[in-house]
């Protein structure tokens, strides 16, 4: 998987240095783009669940002010 992963990194780098003229010693430059591209078009596309809101447990005791009415 990641050797599929790094050849389709490396196939992007390339045409990324292709279409920016073939410049000499951009080459970091262009394999963090193309992974970068890579990675936003692998991203799961599943939301991350929330966890539930806390429920808060009802005391036997009435607040204050309804207490006075």
């Amino acid at each position: 998987m990641e050797i599929e992963r790094d050849e389709e990194i490396r196939e992007l780098a390339y045409r990324i240095w292709q279409a920016e003229g073939y410049p000499h010693g951009c080459e970091v430059q262009h394999w963090l783009k193309a992974e970068a591209i890579w990675l936003k078009d692998h991203r799961p596309k599943n939301k991350p669940k929330r966890s539930k809101p806390v429920k808060r447990k009802k005391s036997g005791k009435t607040p204050t002010a309804e207490r006075e009415l």
